[in-house]
Formats: structure tokens, C-alpha cells, sequence
């Protein structure tokens, strides 16, 4: 079994590429994070794999907060896939904590989050799905073979990035705060389908946050009108669909 936690798509991309050559079964773990149970039969499953995405240099907290109630049991082989824009810190290695894996690795997937950086073009979207893919590869035929394994692109000032940004970023970003819809909603209900956290509701035809928003944009980035918004910090930004480049 493959579970993974994904906002804009990139992780569940990931691993359902690598359950389909592995011939395992991918499952979305948002909903089990969410109702606070896990998933039966893992204890049963010959490897267990965990795809998730990288939120400011380290694993999201909702899934490490959920795995510290709730830890996965252990088996024959374990694992951990993360996807990132650019590097990961130490995010993996911190999240070994939770989630203890004979082999890890990170795939290079197009940027997302549009309130602090741009949208990669269209060339380099394209390009970092083609080596990700080859990534998969490698991935795939490691699994396989249960090899002990370990390749993660961790990046410079590692130190700054996970135990220093990352907690001020948790504490002082990480809100539905700022997330607001200009004219034009159309009342279609994909920013509620998107939310890993079921944390959007349509009030009166239009989107109202809660407050257990991760910043994955999803929201953001599904809507067809390209009309949510996080506070001026987006206006003028791209949206990005996986499924454009694929």
C-alpha cells in the first residue's frame, strides 16, 4: 500500500506512478488524517510507502502531528517518497522521527507556492516531469527489491531552512487568514473538492475557510477562474494544473 497526502496533485502523481509499476495500491491519507484512524489491513501489507509533499522544508505538520497519535505499524519494508520544488532541508531526515523507512527519497516537482515565489514556466515544468519520471523509475526498481536506499536533495543552509524559517512559518503564516475570492466565482465548488482538509465550505455560492488550512494552495490553484486569492500576494501570479504538462 501507498498512501500519500497531496494538495495540488504532485504527490498523488507520484504515487500512483510508483503503484501502478509496483503493482500496489495507492490510498489518499487526507481522509484517515482528517477522521484521526488508520487505514485497515497495514499491519497485513508486505510494504508500506509514504508520498507527501514538502511545506517549507519539511513535512507538513497536520501529517507529522497525525502520525505521533496515530504511528504506522511496522513491516517487512517501509519507505518514504517526499516531492519538493527545489530541495528539501532537513525535512526528511526530521521526518524520519515519525515515520522510521529502510529507504527514502525526493522528487523534484514543479513549484506551487505562488504567495512567495513564481510559478515555474512551462519549459521547466516539463522538464522536471521528465526527470521525475525517471526518478520513479529508479524508485520503482529499488521498492522491488526492498534495497536500502537513500537519496535526497537536500540543498544548502539545511540548518536555516528547516529549524529556523520552517518554525517561523508554522507559526506566523500557516492560516486560512488571507485567503479571500474576487469577482467572478462561480459558485463551481472545486476550491471545496481540492481542500486535503475538507477546510473550505460554499456559503451563499462562495468559498469561507476554516481553520485547519496547511497553505497548499490547492484551492487556489483548482480554481477555474483563477479568482481565489491569497491577500495581494497572488494577484499577479500564474496557477499551475498538472495535467496541462502531462
Amino acid at each position: 500500500m501507498i498512501l500519500y497526502l497531496t494538495g495540488t496533485g504532485n504527490s498523488r502523481w507520484v504515487a500512483e506512478q510508483l503503484a501502478e509499476a509496483t503493482n500496489d495500491t495507492a490510498v489518499d491519507f487526507a481522509e484517515y488524517i482528517r477522521k484521526g484512524v488508520l487505514p485497515q489491513g497495514l499491519a497485513d501489507e508486505r510494504r508500506l510507502g509514504l508520498v507527501f509533499p514538502i511545506h517549507s522544508w519539511r513535512a507538513p505538520r497536520v501529517l507529522t502531528d497525525f502520525l505521533s497519535r496515530c504511528p504506522l505499524p511496522y513491516g517487512p519494508y517501509r519507505y518514504a517518497v517526499c516531492t519538493c520544488g527545489d530541495d528539501v532541508g532537513d525535512g526528511m531526515e526530521l521526518f524520519f522521527k515519525y515515520f522510521p523507512v529502510d529507504s527514502g527519497w525526493s522528487v523534484i516537482m514543479p513549484n506551487t507556492y505562488v504567495p512567495m515565489f513564481d510559478l515555474d514556466g512551462d519549459a521547466l515544468c516539463r522538464e522536471k516531469l521528465e526527470n521525475a519520471r525517471r526518478t520513479i523509475a529508479i524508485i520503482v526498481k529499488n521498492v522491488l527489491a526492498n534495497l536500502v536506499e537513500w537519496h535526497v536533495h537536500e540543498g544548502d543552509h539545511i540548518w536555516l531552512k528547516s529549524h529556523i524559517l520552517n518554525p517561523l512559518f508554522t507559526r506566523f503564516i500557516i492560516s486560512s487568514r488571507g485567503f479571500h475570492v474576487d469577482k467572478g466565482c462561480v459558485s463551481c465548488g472545486k476550491c471545496v473538492d481540492s481542500c486535503p482538509m475538507a477546510n473550505i465550505r460554499l456559503v451563499k455560492g462562495r468559498p469561507v475557510w476554516g481553520k485547519a488550512c496547511i497553505h497548499c494552495m490547492a484551492c487556489l490553484h483548482a480554481c477555474p477562474q483563477e479568482v481565489i486569492q491569497y491577500k495581494r500576494a497572488t494577484q499577479k501570479k500564474g496557477r499551475y494544473r498538472l495535467e496541462d504538462y502531462l
